[in-house]
């Protein structure tokens, strides 16, 4: 396997693998500016791409895309896409994975996976793809098991937000699910609770009550910690400046994010970065 960054990129990393255990062919984490044009191209596997921030439209055969942050687009095999010119900054992810291996891995996931495009939200995914770049660039035990669950991981997170069929089986409001959705998976953005509660159509103080009473504490503190979880997994796993990483995260500033970054784990960024270098 080699990591490489492509040029022109503000920060993240291509990695190709080609790996006939997993399945996975190439993976990465790119933060893009406005000039970066990815070209047309087409792979004998699946390419998966999770739009994380910014928008970005993308052509597919002969079908134009919208992607919104959130937004998943899943290409089958041997169909000509790129982006369709500069569309600001923005970052995803992306992964090739041959899903034969994985299908004899897991023959649950057997399933007729479209002809066409897939184009829809993303779901959990994102959980999916921060345990692949992990296993990407961290150097742990067990790294070749490690790898092969995290592409099972993620071809079962894609599996299910293209069939998306889940039913909540413990009892939740619907306001405080679609405010835990929006922190969870919208963290970067800058959340008030005066604008979640116009969101889902209650006073402000109802919904800290209720989103209290249903997970133990109030929606900004949520919204930190699910923060400060991306934080961790970034400055092990990313080249992004500690200003850039604070912006990406939806804080004011790098001294803001560092505050509440010692404040959940009692140490700096950069210290917490530096102890995963050594």
């Amino acid at each position: 396997m080699s990591l490489t960054q492509p040029h022109g990129l503000r920060a993240g990393f291509h990695a190709d693998v080609h790996d006939p255990v997993s399945g996975l062919v190439h993976a990465g984490e790119q933060w893009v500016p406005e000039q970066f044009l990815i070209e047309p191209h087409q792979h004998p596997v699946w390419e998966i791409y999770l739009q994380l921030h910014g928008v970005t439209r993308w052509v597919a055969g002969d079908q134009s895309y919208l992607l919104q942050p959130g937004h998943l687009f899943a290409v089958p095999p041997g169909l000509v896409h790129h982006l369709a010119g500069r569309s600001g900054n923005h970052h995803f992810y992306f992964a090739a994975i041959d899903l034969d291996p994985v299908v004899r891995r897991q023959p649950a996931l057997t399933l007729e996976w479209p002809a066409a495009v897939a184009h829809r939200e993303a779901g959990e995914v994102a959980h999916a793809f921060a345990q692949l770049v992990r296993e990407l660039t961290t150097r742990y035990e067990y790294n070749d098991t490690g790898l092969a669950l995290a592409v099972d991981h993620l071809v079962l997170s894609v599996a299910r937000a293209m069939a998306p069929t889940a039913a909540p089986q413990l009892a939740m409001h619907p306001a405080v699910r679609t405010v835990k959705r929006l922190l969870e998976q919208e963290f970067h953005e800058h959340w008030t609770l005066r604008r979640l509660a116009d969101r889902v159509g209650l006073a402000p103080s109802y919904l800290a009550e209720l989103f209290a009473d249903h997970l133990g504490q109030p929606p900004h503190r949520y919204l930190n910690e699910r923060r400060i979880d991306r934080a961790r997994q970034l400055l092990e796993s990313s080249d992004l400046t500690i200003t850039a990483l604070a912006l990406t995260l939806g804080f004011s500033s790098s001294q803001h994010f560092a505050r509440v970054f010692r404040h959940h784990t009692g140490t700096t960024p950069t210290a917490y970065r530096a102890s995963w270098c050594q």
